[in-house]
């Protein structure tokens, strides 16, 4: 993956047969090269996700002088990945410049940046958080960038949350018999959702991650009645596809959610618990137990 970006020499011409003229500060001082790892803008951010487009200008300095087998950038993307430390299917990252108070006459920028991951638009606790650099948002793994964003506040950029990474907040652990599989969804030390199979799994880690999207938050983690009831059967059921139907059954503390092939072979077994289980999060779980085990 290339991440070295040296400056682009001058085109030929000038008094000095290099481009530069003697009014010019790249004459002496030269430009430096930059490191495809250190975006400072949104667009150097999108040519980072794929280093084979990146083009020397939106980047931070090199730090090692083009021996990129010994960066460190380099190698935390791997070792320290940037974790998105809020539950939600969509972020708002602000980029907030920061300039020092002894800024001279030819400063032409920021002397530096915080981005702050928010809920959206309207959130105005962020800072509570830890504030990113943009070398931990070319660290994010699991979201997609999203556009640009502007409003009177200032500049940022949207992340989509995909199936590759669970539910910030939600552990899922794991436990085999020789019949059957079980995996435990717990969201602050209690659990809100069961996956049984039979035998061993045949689904990647997507089923999970996506499951734990749909699960409730600390709110809803509790020991209480879950809130839908039989007459929510329709709203809550997914429609079926490929030969999988969906079917949603409601017990006195719980709803099932089972995954059915053909006639009567019954693929997986979802139970939920907790009274932070809405119609919409029911649904969701159900479309993603469906989704996902089609895939397989």
């Amino acid at each position: 993956m290339p991440i070295y970006l040296p400056a682009p020499e001058a085109p030929a011409g000038g008094p000095d047969g290099k481009g530069w003229n003697r009014l010019s500060l790249n004459a002496h001082g030269g430009l430096p090269a930059q490191c495809a790892l250190r975006p400072r803008r949104w667009g150097a951010l999108l040519e980072s996700q794929d280093t084979r487009r990146a083009r020397w200008g939106g980047f931070g300095p090199c730090i090692r002088r083009g021996d990129c087998e010994q960066c460190p950038l380099r190698r935390a993307l791997n070792e320290h990945p940037t974790v998105v430390e809020v539950n939600a299917p969509r972020v708002l990252v602000r980029v907030e410049p920061l300039y020092a108070d002894d800024r001279v006459m030819f400063n032409a920028g920021p002397d530096g940046w915080r981005l702050w991951v928010t809920t959206g638009p309207d959130d105005r606790d962020y800072r509570d958080r830890k504030p990113w650099s943009w070398e931990d948002a070319t660290r994010v793994l699991g979201w997609d960038l999203g556009r640009p964003y502007i409003d009177e506040h200032g500049e940022g950029f949207w992340l989509e949350r995909t199936t590759r990474v669970p539910a910030f907040g939600c552990r899922i652990t794991t436990r085999k018999w020789p019949s059957f599989t079980r995996h435990a969804f717990i969201v602050d030390k209690t659990r809100v959702a069961l996956l049984h199979h039979y035998g061993d799994c045949q689904h990647g880690e997507e089923l999970l991650n996506a499951v734990s999207h749909a699960c409730p938050g600390p709110d809803g983690a509790n020991e209480e009645r879950v809130s839908v009831h039989w007459r929510d059967a329709g709203a809550v059921t997914p429609r079926p596809a490929g030969g999988l139907r969906i079917g949603v059954d409601f017990q006195p503390m719980t709803v099932r959610v089972v995954a059915v092939e053909g006639v009567n072979e019954q693929q997986a077994r979802l139970t939920l618990t907790g009274s932070g289980w809405t119609a919409d999060r029911v649904l969701a779980a159900g479309v993603a137990l469906r989704d996902h085990l089609r895939k397989n």
